[in-house]
């Protein structure tokens, strides 16, 4: 027993030790860091760079890039700029997420310039940190002032159709949605969505929210990478990644609360808190939002115009309304709290959010309010999601390590009105379809028909990954590997399907549900190498393979390979050529379901983006503007298609679409004191197509051209205070609508105006009113369902808002 006793002893010690003793080293290094911070502060500045730079190793986590921003601010001070400068990228290299606060306002400006400039430190495009002029894809950077600018009521899907070149918003009948050079589905499944590195979209759906359920306050900025990512993160990778890079405790320091009240009812609210103390950096966030919407009135003849799915004759009524922004019942809210200590970051998050769809599934305006409850909340789609997330990340000289374990919970409720007036099949207790002595389907008028289905999921994940920094001779490079193994599982389902706004005519139980449970494995190799032959030229290659294990049994396999040169001539110029194929899987939601509306066969393949791309940034510092030219070309293949006569026993989803885009897009951006402008150009042109939307060279839903302009100007720039003005445009082309049996399906251009204003009162109070659609021009939107004209953009909004910091 003694020698039991003596063992655990000796291995708590043993365990203890390293760590009592590091911490002997962080107090002996936090003191020659306090000193020479107040030799800093007396202006011996020689003494302070000789006490931090001689002691540059042994500064560890949140000391060392504390030392990088004093050195920095040494040599900013002696008007050193070229090596101020330098020791500022090495701060943004360890944080590449470092927000300046009470800071000299010329370090403030080298900061904001490092990280919106091509010399931007990056972490999405590379898994690892890295600047913009070597990021293997074009890469675009949305920052919380350029959020600011589009005023405090846009939500992420308008802030990427606003800053992201070849984006547009399109139509959906669940979520807002989003087409990335004419590319989309019936919700946004093709970008994947991220949150600190996190994937925020579904595994049953693969669907990505870009709603209100997101806080925008919340965000630092945005990485983009406009291009298939399938070679880093695999599936739903197709298209795009958007990782949304939230502030941290440092740079919130303090309490902020904000609110907002405007049109149709619109409450709008967030609170951020964030702290930092010892090397614990600890950031909370929470937000609200909810609108009445607008419901307007179609009448008779125009509702009827919309009839594409009525059978077996009209019904008796016709008429109803179409509803807009309409987000009611259970606000969306996004809450969280994000905790880094040492080498661990810890993440939690909860999103809700309800949207109602504007027309019914059918394409019939309906009568919103005369519907039941149920669950606490009418018509529309519905997510609640909670995400955790443990990571480790540690630098062993020239290895480093990262490692998490995570998990993602998904509640969906899609409640979806039919139609206020239709025929519908009757059923035999078996849910057959019943059928008259000649072997027809008998046919019923039902009056306020729906439908509910809901399920659950959850996923279980971990992942591993390592990068090497090497030097062969006079040249270097980093060599990356990875694994990541999930375990997905859909549960608790059931649907029902009413008629008479309340009646329940049909339920399905867990078993016998459209939507079959089941579970899937997935686990994925992945291998990046970045190797410079020189200090201008980079090749970055990646390689990753993913493999699933289906609920029906059925292993599908998937090999995403990436190539990309990259050539820096100067600091102020970068080009690239790349090659990538993603992919995007078959949802289980299409695979595994029964039902009529949404059946695909189990055995759907995954849809792949093979993708060319040339690329040329570049910054023009004399009058402080940065260009980004982009030329494309994509072709997707295995898309699948909704065939519109399958019949009952048939399966509705087949990967036979096939679709070829080329184009190009531009992007410019304006930064001074006191204006700021950006510009976003693109131009989409389709080479072929088969079973897609499509018309000519034109893809249905999606403008040929798509133009954006951002403007902001301080008016009290010279003052103690600020008053910003803003203006945002946007200007599209004509487009297509897919209307069956309907040649006459164009659309005009749309040119929208936002205006806004916002008045900062010192340091803690800010007071904002935005605009949008000043002008209140009826414009139209469409897209991913066969849904005539028109559906709606929103009419004019105004919000006022109160901002305080404490």
């Amino acid at each position: 027993m003694k020698n039991r006793l003596y063992l655990v002893i000796y291995i708590i010690v043993a365990i203890l030790a390293p760590h009592h003793t590091k911490a002997q080293d962080n107090n002996e290094f936090r003191q020659i860091y306090l000193q020479a911070e107040e030799e800093y502060q007396v202006g011996r500045l020689e003494q302070a760079l000789d006490l931090l730079q001689s002691n540059i190793n042994g500064f560890d986590g949140n000391l060392k890039q504390n030392a990088y921003r004093l050195i920095a601010l040494c040599y900013m001070a002696q008007d050193n700029t070229s090596q101020s400068e330098n020791y500022a990228k090495l701060l943004l290299h360890e944080n590449p997420y470092y927000t300046s606060i009470q800071d000299p306002v010329r370090f403030e400006d080298l900061i904001r310039r490092l990280k919106t400039g091509r010399s931007a430190t990056v972490t999405t495009a590379s898994s690892q940190a890295e600047s913009v002029n070597e990021a293997p894809v074009p890469v675009t950077i949305i920052t919380s002032e350029m959020i600011e600018m589009l005023g405090y009521n846009k939500n992420l899907n308008q802030i990427l159709a606003a800053y992201i070149p070849g984006v547009s918003e399109v139509a959906s009948s669940n979520l807002d949605n989003i087409a990335i050079h004419g590319a989309y589905t019936s919700s946004q499944e093709n970008i994947l969505i991220m949150e600190n590195g996190h994937r925020m979209n579904t595994r049953s759906t693969n669907l990505g929210r870009t709603d209100y359920a997101i806080n925008t306050q919340k965000i630092d900025h945005i990485e983009v990478l406009r291009g298939p990512a399938s070679s880093l993160y695999g599936n739903v990778a197709l298209t795009a990644v958007v990782n949304i890079i939230t502030k941290d405790g440092t740079s919130v320091n303090g309490l902020s609360a904000q609110y907002g009240y405007g049109s149709l009812h619109t409450h709008k609210a967030d609170l951020l808190a964030g702290t930092h103390f010892m090397n614990c950096d600890v950031f909370a966030w929470a937000s609200l939002y909810s609108s009445a919407g607008e419901d307007r009135y179609l009448s008779a003849e125009l509702d009827q115009s919309l009839d594409i799915y009525r059978v077996a004759g009209p019904p008796s009524t016709y008429g109803g309304y179409a509803h807009i922004n309409k987000y009611t019942e259970k606000p969306s809210y996004d809450i969280g709290v994000n905790i880094k200590l040492n080498d661990f970051n810890l993440m939690f998050s909860r999103k809700s959010g309800k949207k109602t769809q504007q027309y019914s599934v059918l394409a019939h305006a309906y009568d919103y309010d005369s519907y039941r409850w149920f669950d606490g909340q009418k018509p529309g789609y519905s997510i609640e999601e909670n995400h955790a997330d443990l990571n480790y990340s540690k630098t062993f000289g020239d290895f480093s390590l990262n490692a998490s374990i995570y998990g993602d919970w998904y509640s969906i409720s899609d409640y979806s009105v039919a139609s206020d007036a239709m025929y519908y099949n009757e059923f035999n207790e078996d849910g057959s379809p019943k059928k008259d002595e000649q072997g027809n389907e008998i046919y019923t008028l039902w009056d306020g028909a729906y439908q509910i289905y809901d399920w659950k999921e959850m996923t279980i994940g971990a992942s591993v990954r390592g990068d090497y920094n090497y030097t062969i001779g006079k040249m270097k490079g980093n060599f990356l590997a990875g694994i990541q193994f999930e375990n997905f599982s859909l549960y608790d389902t059931y649907g029902l399907v009413g008629r008479n706004y309340d009646g329940v005519e049909l339920f399905f139980a867990e078993k016998n549900n459209t939507i079959k449970t089941g579970h899937e494995n997935n686990i994925s190799f992945f291998m990046q190498g970045k190797h410079y032959f020189t200090s201008k030229l980079i090749l970055n290659a990646g390689i990753r393979f993913d493999s699933k294990y289906r609920a029906n049994g059925a292993r599908i396999n998937a090999l995403s390979p990436r190539l990309a040169f990259i050539y820096t001539p100067s600091r102020e110029l970068s080009m690239k050529l790349s090659y990538s194929r993603s992919f995007v899987d078959a949802p289980y939601f299409y695979r595994l379901n029964t039902d009529n509306t949404y059946k695909g066969s189990v055995d759907l393949k995954p849809e792949y983006l093979n993708a060319i791309q040339f690329n040329v940034m570049g910054d023009i510092l004399p009058i402080n503007l940065t260009y980004d030219v982009n030329l494309f070309y994509n072709r997707f293949s295995d898309i699948m298609y909704s065939v519109p006569d399958a019949g009952i026993e048939d399966a509705k989803y087949r990967n036979s679409g096939r679709l070829e885009t080329i184009g190009a897009e531009c992007s410019l951006h304006y930064n001074s004191k006191r204006i700021k402008a950006n510009l976003t150009s693109s131009h989409t042109r389709l080479l072929h197509a088969k079973d897609y939307p499509f018309r000519d060279h034109h893809i249905y839903a999606v403008p040929d051209f798509i133009n954006n302009i951002q403007l902001m100007y301080d008016v009290l720039a010279k003052t103690n205070h600020h008053l910003w003005l803003t203006a945002n445009t946007k200007i599209n082309s004509k487009f297509y609508v897919q209307i069956p049996g309907n040649d006459d399906n164009e659309c005009s251009g749309n040119t929208v105006f936002d205006l806004g204003a916002r008045y900062l009162l010192g340091k803690h109070m800010t007071i904002q009113l935005d605009c949008e659609n000043v002008l209140d021009k009826t414009t139209y939107m469409s897209g991913a369902t066969l849904i005539a004209m028109p559906w709606y953009n929103p009419g004019r909004t105004v919000l006022a808002s109160i901002k305080y910091n404490l």
